[in-house]
């Protein structure tokens, strides 16, 4: 397996993570929840296309990982693990 192929299986990994986190989130802020959906979205798009460079899912990460920082541990451990993997991809 490339490289890439393995970043993907990664981004793939933590996508699965992000999903499993946001069904056990306890939180009646549904903005919260529709930003992880969103960014869920474009990830997944990238992935299916990753000719179609889009920065848009790398620019919020920094921004979600800081929201979710104090009261949302693990699923701020799943975004840096994005950011790493996408910032490794060149993405």
């Amino acid at each position: 397996m490339d490289r890439e192929k393995a970043s993907q299986a990664e981004i793939g990994a933590s996508i699965a993570a992000l999903h499993a986190e946001i069904e056990k989130l306890d939180t009646p802020d549904t903005a919260v929840k529709a930003k992880l959906l969103t960014l869920i979205g474009d990830l997944e798009q990238q992935l299916q296309n990753p000719q179609e460079k889009s920065e848009a899912a790398t620019q919020q990460l920094p921004a979600l990982i800081e929201q979710f920082e104090v009261d949302h541990p693990q699923i701020t451990a799943t975004l840096g693990r994005l950011l790493t993997t996408l910032s490794g991809m060149g993405i």
